[in-house]
């Protein structure tokens, strides 16, 4: 009986699919295994920078020797079709390779089994396995990302070597899908170069070798790829291209002749040599030379390997250039979390402006830079090369805004999500690495913005961030005594209270600057009352008032605040009945608030800024909203009265260049709406007597106005974040049950849901609103149901499903409202939901029928008609 032949293995690190996508190929190239895993262990070799722990480099080398050994024994090829059925693509398959990974070095044995995933669940399982062994635990002990890191160099190495495969062999498309790089990488001056930036090794360049094994297809083959394509079985052309792949490899005698192409990789860019602490880049930047404040700012910065700041500085004294461009001189990846979303669009356009300048440097030719914009669900990211906005131009993979950018734009409410690594369930723990890694920057903007919950993270976040040794910066205008005192480990850099640094400061602007009317504004305190059952009477009166502004003067640029949106747009629409008599007022009138759409905002608030920037007139109709981080110049602030920081805050937008001879302040109303309150009844009285006494409006003496109540902090919210941060950055997986709930508490118990408006030509309108504000005794609408997205671990995406009761905090949920459809709806006797785009969402749709408190816990029942559900969120301690 003769023996059974041995098949040969598959030994293919890769295969690859040149041209367009066809369901029958004329070729496809196959790298050896052996190739990649050379490849990527010279590039391992090279690495420059480990953790600064005992056998680092070691360990990622062997786990490098042994990450595709499982490989062989799990290829296969697939078929991706579209939702019909119908070809799209071939994909090629090793799944469940990398847990054959096996070593007698358990270390390097969990880097290789736990390459490609890169998440939460997965890292923080590896290391507390790891720290079940005494050596690994001390090693842990010293650096408790260690084994992040180290799993992070494997897999960059890896994908380094995986888009230069895809670049050299031929598959450009395959090479743009590439996932979690931190490298960009472009052609040189010839096909056997490629250069790399940032570059991460030693040497100055690498020679590498890239071999592969080409299979021609037969007509035969071809034509039967052909036909099952023409009958309609699509699906079967994956299998039915493995078994030609692999009956011709079976048909091999001996491994086929090999073709190699040899590369050379280098830096995209030489080292620069200049002076890191040259303050040039203001002029290049900037067109400017920095005051007394950014030149320190500067310093600190750049002669600090780990600057650790409080910044307490005016407003409009240039505070945001102060941190940006020194991190963009030293190379620092700049993470700026705001307090709010509305803020995003404006910083947006103003960092864009400085980015664009930077990429044209002749330092960074050729050079991509990049902004992030991380709203939590959607992230933008947009790129700059020698001076030009290319985005439009790249396809960019949405996988790549992993916190991969020169400067990341987020809130303190989505950061605070990252650092959890909350999110994706794969490559969740890229954002905890990258907001770790040495070359990262945190500035926390208007920092004084944040109070009771959200106040006890910050101080919890700056705090952890502080202990692990991370460059950060807190920058406020109008932060309490009692506040900055909590931070009082951080270099004080003062030029409110410090009356030396603030007559440098007013001194220099005086001199360079050119701003005559510096800090320049009458004011007047109008004591209107507010009936709050009959709020007409006041929204009248403070239209009134812009009127009389706008008529005393052509061309005034008025900015209108007051303290909720149903005034805000009573006001709105009472001016524009007005204005239309005499011209139209979308020329000059704006409606903005935080309840306008999240599409709408950032176009809306640009045409504001084009306005101001060319000082045209306009009045400006707003909330609270715009009074922190907008870069405004109006000449009139109209404002409800309101506590002393906002008040601040707010004029910081009126004559905010010193270039107004007349510019005013009037304060409206006579007492502060009790949900914005932040002052005692004698710190009001003492408010009331300053405001009285004011003919012009004086920073200083309303500064001193400003108190907060002592904070205490929510022992629970305390608890939680030390927990999250035990399981995250502590492998404390007693803990992992909290983080897969999703709880995540950043400024209140009550959770947030999306509201979503869709018109007749199917476009979208949403908001992030608080949960409660949709279950008081209001109006409810026909065409609204409410929905949740849920994790399909099959298709790795997420479903939209009928909500489901539980706990609200663990669920994305979504309250949909559709206009009127023609034909029955199971709500007929329900009034549609009058929405217009130009006012936002100012009445809220009551979609939950019923509200109560059982014990610690806040109930809301849902019923539609089909179905029904109980949602609960804990309750607040004051509640």
């Amino acid at each position: 009986m003769s023996k059974r032949k041995t098949q040969r293995p598959f030994i293919f690190g890769r295969l690859f699919f040149p041209g367009e996508p066809t369901a029958a190929p004329k070729l496809l190239h196959l790298q050896p295994l052996g190739d990649h895993v050379g490849n990527v262990r010279r590039l391992v070799k090279q690495w420059a920078k480990f953790p600064k722990v005992p056998g680092s480099p070691e360990r990622v080398l062997k786990s490098a020797d042994i990450h595709d050994m499982g490989k062989p024994q799990r290829f296969s090829i697939r078929v991706e079709t579209s939702p019909k059925g119908k070809f799209k693509k071939y994909l090629y398959s090793f799944s469940g390779h990398r847990f054959l990974a096996d070593s007698p070095d358990l270390w390097a044995q969990t880097l290789a089994r736990g390459h490609h995933d890169f998440s939460v669940k997965d890292i923080s399982r590896d290391v507390y396995n790891l720290k079940k062994e005494e050596s690994y635990k001390e090693i842990l002990d010293l650096d408790p990302l260690a084994y992040a890191h180290e799993l992070y160099i494997l897999e960059m190495c890896d994908q380094i070597e995986a888009e230069l495969a895809c670049r050299v062999i031929g598959d450009e498309k395959q090479a743009n899908s590439r996932t979690f790089m931190d490298c960009t990488i472009q052609k040189g001056e010839d096909d056997q170069t490629y250069l790399l930036d940032p570059w991460v090794f030693k040497d100055a360049s690498l020679d590498l070798t890239f071999k592969y094994w080409t299979k021609n297809l037969s007509l035969e083959e071809q034509q039967q790829l052909e036909s099952l394509q023409e009958k309609g079985f699509d699906s079967k052309l994956g299998s039915a291209l493995d078994k030609i792949v692999k009956d011709w490899w079976h048909s091999q005698e001996k491994n086929p002749a090999l073709e190699a192409q040899k590369i050379t990789l280098r830096p995209l860019l030489q080292e620069n040599s200049e002076d890191s602490n040259n303050i040039s880049i203001y002029q290049k930047l900037g067109g400017f030379d920095p005051n007394p404040m950014q030149v320190e700012m500067y310093r600190a910065i750049a002669e600090s390997e780990h600057p650790a700041a409080l910044l307490k500085s005016s407003t409009a004294s240039g505070k945001t250039e102060a941190v940006l461009f020194p991190a963009l001189a030293k190379g620092y990846r700049l993470i700026l979390p705001l307090p709010a979303k509305s803020l995003l669009e404006d910083q947006k356009q103003r960092i864009e402006k400085y980015l664009i300048k930077f990429s044209a440097l002749p330092e960074n030719k050729d050079r991509e830079i990049s902004l992030v914009i991380d709203t939590g669900s959607q992230m933008y990211r947009y790129v700059y090369i020698n001076g030009e906005d290319i985005t439009e131009s790249l396809k960019i993979n949405s996988r790549r805004h992993l916190y991969k950018g020169d400067v990341i734009l987020t809130t303190i409410d989505k950061f605070l999500y990252r650092y959890f690594s909350f999110g994706d369930k794969q490559k969740s723990f890229i954002f905890p690495l990258r907001i770790h890694l040495q070359n990262t920057l945190i500035c926390f903007d208007e920092a004084h913005s944040y109070d009771e919950i959200a106040f006890t993270n910050f101080r919890s976040l700056v705090r952890s961030l502080y202990e692990a040794g991370r460059s950060l910066v807190l920058m406020t205008a109008t932060m309490p005594p009692e506040y900055v005192a909590f931070f009082d480990y951080l270099e004080r850099i003062d030029y409110i209270d410090n009356q030396d640094n603030v007559a440098k400061l007013i001194d220099f602007q005086k001199q360079t600057l050119s701003q005559p009317y510096l800090g320049k504004r009458d004011f007047v305190w109008k004591e209107v009352s507010r009936d709050s059952e009959a709020p007409e009477g006041f929204r009248t009166e403070f239209a009134s008032l812009i009127m009389e502004e706008w008529h005393s003067k052509p061309n005034r640029r008025i900015l209108a605040v007051v303290e909720t949106v149903k005034d805000a747009a009573a006001v709105y629409q009472q001016l524009k009945q007005e204005l239309s008599i005499v011209e139209s007022a979308k020329r000059f009138l704006f409606l903005y608030h935080g309840r306008i759409a999240d599409r709408d905002r950032p176009e809306l608030y640009q045409a504001i800024q084009e306005r101001d920037r060319d000082e045209k007139p306009y009045i400006l109709v707003t909330t609270r909203a715009i009074e922190v981080g907008c870069d405004l110049n109006a000449e009139i602030l109209i404002s409800q009265v309101c506590p002393p920081e906002n008040l601040i805050q707010r004029a910081g937008r009126c004559n905010r260049r010193g270039n107004v001879s007349d510019a005013k302040v009037i304060l409206v109303g006579n007492e502060i709406p009790e949900f914005a309150n932040t002052l005692d009844d004698d710190a009001w009285k003492d408010y009331q007597d300053v405001l009285r006494s004011l003919t012009s409006f004086d920073t200083k003496a309303i500064a001193k106005c400003i108190s907060r109540s002592q904070h205490i902090d929510d022992y629970r919210v305390v608890e939680l974040f030390s927990m999250l941060h035990d399981y995250v950055y502590g492998a404390d997986l007693t803990c992992q049950p909290l983080h897969e709930k999703g709880l995540i508490i950043t400024r209140s118990w009550e959770p947030s849901v999306t509201l979503e408006f869709q018109d007749r030509q199917a476009d979208k309108h949403t908001i992030s609103v608080p949960i409660a504000r949709l279950a008081n005794k209001g109006e409810k609408y026909a065409h609204t149901h409410v929905e949740e997205r849920k994790y399909n671990p099959e298709t790795t995406k997420w479903d939209e499903v009928p909500l489901r009761g539980g706990i609200a905090y663990s669920k994305d949920i979504t309250v949909k409202i559709s206009s009127s459809v023609d034909g029955a709806d199971f709500d007929m006797l329900l009034p549609d939901y009058k929405y217009d785009a130009e006012l936002g969402f100012v009445e809220l749709p009551q979609v939950f029928s019923g509200k109560w408190t059982d014990g610690t816990q806040v109930k809301l029942k849902y019923e539609d008609g089909k179905h029904k559900a109980i949602l609960s969120y804990t309750q607040s301690l004051d509640s």
